[in-house]
């Protein structure tokens, strides 16, 4: 009654232990009601739990190999788009100067992406280099690469604070603010063909003392709760047929590398992110210590 079943267990955590991801070596437990029932019932799920841990991990590792092959050649690929456009900014058309610097800073920051792609998988995202970026041109920055026009679809609605500045690094906020409203984007599209009146994406942002706070709002379906529950998960918070739910994750890592907070606020339609910034306290103390030699 106890000998025995006592063995099996001692055998079957052994012999899971030299293959955890076969699925037959994880224990069939018995009809038992006692205690060597529940104990045969803990380790099954322990062990169905554990496998497929190790399977996501396998396959996160198998798509990192395959992230770098692309990153490499998508690399060399936008540094030679990105020669064909020097020479556009060499003519008269001054239609054509006035977008190829823009698509010259576009592919420089593509570029410095795929340099940086494989950090987020080392953990090794680069610490922000902190200055003063004025909120509404970086908005404005990102609606011109979202390629959303005055005449567009979808509304563009942008509420900050006259002269508000955000203690960050640019390029990445611009990211934070580049996936956020892609993701809206992408939920207001399925709802096509759309209405500016009712498809909408609000960007807002005002100061609380010496905390910055975004928030970045659309007219969406919003998300379901399964999602809510897994939204900065890589690969889980995903609401749309094809998307991993990456943009979530690397938001929320590059506000936390500014030591702030990036959440959904409940109560709205569609979806509303809200995103706090403070200040660096090197600034605060330099700013105190001007204010006293005042």
């Amino acid at each position: 009654l106890l000998v025995r079943p006592m063995r099996r267990l001692t055998a079957n955590m052994m012999a899971f232990h030299t293959d955890p991801e076969n699925p037959a070596r994880q224990i069939v437990p018995s009809a038992r009601q006692d205690e060597i029932g529940m104990a045969e019932r803990e380790l099954a799920s322990m062990q169905g739990d554990l496998a497929s841990m190790l399977h996501q991990k396998s396959r996160l590792a198998a798509l990192g190999l395959a992230v770098s092959k692309i990153n490499h050649d998508l690399r060399n690929l936008l540094a030679s788009a990105q020669l064909f456009s020097e020479g556009l900014s060499n003519l008269p058309d001054p239609r054509v100067q006035r977008f190829a610097p823009k698509l010259m800073r576009a592919l420089e920051r593509a570029i410095d992406f795929c340099q940086s792609t494989l950090s987020y998988g080392r953990v090794q995202e680069p610490p922000p280099d902190r200055r003063p970026v004025p909120l509404e041109a970086l908005v404005e920055e990102v609606r011109e690469t979202l390629g959303l026009q005055a005449a567009a679809e979808l509304g563009w609605i942008v509420s900050v604070e006259r002269g508000m500045v955000v203690d960050a690094d640019h390029d990445q906020l611009l990211r934070v603010l580049l996936n956020l409203t892609r993701n809206a984007v992408q939920a207001l599209e399925t709802r096509a063909p759309n209405d500016p009146l009712r498809d909408q994406i609000r960007i807002s942002g005002h100061r609380e003392g010496s905390v910055s706070v975004i928030e970045v709002a659309d007219t969406g379906p919003g998300f379901s709760q399964k999602a809510r529950e897994h939204l900065f998960e890589a690969f889980q918070g995903s609401t749309r047929i094809g998307g991993t739910g990456l943009g979530l994750v690397i938001a929320a890592e590059l506000v936390r590398a500014h030591g702030g907070d990036i959440k959904l606020v409940g109560g709205s339609s569609g979806a509303t992110f809200r995103i706090t910034i403070p200040d660096r306290a090197v600034e605060l103390d330099a700013r105190r210590s001007a204010r006293q030699r005042a």
